[in-house]
């Protein structure tokens, strides 16, 4: 299922060659090609948040392959500031703020209830 990440990175690592992880850009899907040994970052949604939309998070899925397993490493890393999801002061830069303010405990509960929907939290946080 196509979705984004919702803390603020996630590392992957790949352990085989096997395809199946795309990700979304201009509204088409492309392959990421798995290279053994390496990691993908994708920018996860408090990451966007907290820079203020400078960098999106990245909507992606899997394809799985019907003739071989593919084996990844993944691992979430969070990303707030004082207990609050907020863009950074620095990078709204004398702007508007694109998103407002919450707590890291009820980010992460609306952000559970979200995934259980489909949706992106973050939307929700738009101002």
């Amino acid at each position: 299922m196509p979705h984004t990440d919702g803390l603020g990175l996630t590392l992957l690592l790949h352990v085989d060659d096997t395809p199946g992880l795309q990700i979304r850009k201009g509204g088409r899907w492309f392959p990421v090609r798995p290279l053994p040994g390496a990691f993908v970052v994708n920018v996860a949604d408090i990451l966007e948040v907290l820079t203020n939309g400078a960098y999106r998070s990245v909507e992606h899925r899997v394809i799985p392959d019907a003739e071989r397993a593919r084996t990844t490493v993944v691992i979430f890393q969070e990303a707030f500031v004082g207990g609050m999801v907020a863009p950074l002061p620095e990078l709204v830069n004398g702007g508007e703020a694109r998103y407002r303010s919450i707590g890291i405990e009820e980010y992460i509960k609306g952000n559970l209830g979200a995934l259980a929907d489909g949706t992106r939290f973050i939307d929700k946080l738009r101002t």
